[in-house]
């Protein structure tokens, strides 16, 4: 059971942080490459101070990490987070692929319904 909590707890973590535009732009432009705060706030037409908060919000929930390059801090994307995400989405979607009418003649049968 509480490992049941902390993933949900993690899943509330990175919808959170999936629930803002700029994130999941931020998110789409680490996809393809490490990237600093300094240059995702000029791709993704956004100040610097705005761009810096929401790597932070980022970095907590786990779905990037930010890594010393020279003077800088380069941001790199956390694929393992986002697939924990993913499974759970897709783990939904198998429940719409259950054949209801089967369900429904088994709980009939069993005199549940």
């Amino acid at each position: 059971m509480e490992q049941f909590k902390i993933q949900h707890e993690d899943l509330d973590k990175i919808f959170f942080c999936l629930s803002d535009p700029h994130r999941r732009s931020i998110l789409s432009l680490l996809v393809s490459q490490d990237l600093t705060v300094g240059v995702i706030a000029k791709k993704t037409k956004i100040t610097i101070a705005s761009a810096s908060k929401h790597v932070q919000v980022l970095v907590r929930c786990e779905l990037i990490s930010q890594a010393r390059f020279g003077r800088s801090k380069l941001c790199k994307i956390n694929f393992v987070k986002l697939s924990e995400a993913n499974a759970w989405l897709s783990s939904i979607g198998l429940l719409n692929s259950l054949d209801i009418s089967k369900l429904e003649d088994f709980l009939s049968t069993e005199n549940i319904l």
